[in-house]
């Protein structure tokens, strides 16, 4: 079966996704954020077959591992309400995704949702209350945006801009292992997550778990000099998305 996939795909394609892969699975476990950002917009560029599915199966997996490994370090205050708000909003969006997905427009929904996303992300709010009720708002945004386009790390981002490190590593990390199960299920029951998918997924967990582990080296090194250049590729490959979507290219 793995053999008849790989000659339908091409071991390029895979060489590439394994790079993508590989880079926002190390985003993730040092920042807490950056799978879905980075993931999301150049495998739908590579493959948009991808999206969400195979985003949300590997998202599960990429922060599985970080979130273990900083179980210790996770702010149960805000993180309860919010990871009620992603289940909530996983459940809602459901529909939301098997339309899109149906509708041939995923390209260019991602890509719209990407800019917006990056947009409010550069010039989001400086100062919001650690409050539940603004967790669980974030929280059922995420997911809805993880489910119907696999990227829900913007609202998580926006509330946590100005926390402790290591909080937001541990709370987003337990919160997109939690949030990711929960679209995985929404998405099976819509009949958008498909065998191809999955096993599209299985076949790109070597280099996923290889950046989980040696991420935790890299820590020492992580800086917000590196957002910048996150936003800068993002906003170019929602670009290419959207152009490609109406056809251009």
């Amino acid at each position: 079966m793995v053999e008849g996939f790989l000659s339908d795909i091409g071991i390029s394609q895979i060489l590439v996704a394994f790079v993508i892969v590989y880079i926002a699975s190390t985003a993730q476990s040092v920042f807490g954020m950056g799978w879905g950002m980075i993931a999301a917009p150049l495998l739908a560029l590579l493959n948009p077959s991808l999206i969400p599915s195979t985003i949300v199966f590997l998202g599960f997996f990429a922060s599985l591992l970080p979130s273990i490994r900083y179980y210790k370090d996770i702010h149960w205050y805000t993180y309860k309400p919010a990871i009620v708000g992603r289940v909530l909003g996983s459940i809602l969006a459901g529909g939301i995704a098997a339309y899109i997905v149906s509708s041939g427009k995923i390209e260019i929904t991602i890509g719209i949702v990407l800019l917006i996303s990056i947009l409010i992300s550069r010039f989001a709010i400086k100062s919001i209350k650690q409050s539940p009720r603004n967790h669980f708002i974030a929280g059922a945004t995420s997911g809805i945006l993880g489910t119907v386009v696999g990227v829900g790390g913007t609202p998580m981002g926006i509330i946590y801009q100005n926390e402790n490190p290591i909080i937001v590593r541990a709370n987003n990390n337990a919160f997109f292992a939690v949030g990711s199960f929960a679209s995985f299920i929404v998405l099976v029951i819509a009949d958008v997550m498909t065998v191809y998918n999955i096993i599209y997924g299985f076949l790109l967990l070597p280099s996923l778990f290889v950046a989980s582990y040696a991420s935790k080296y890299l820590l020492k090194y992580s800086s917000k000099m590196l957002r910048p250049y996150i936003l800068t590729i993002c906003s170019i490959s929602s670009i290419l998305l959207i152009i490609r979507g109406i056809d251009l290219i």
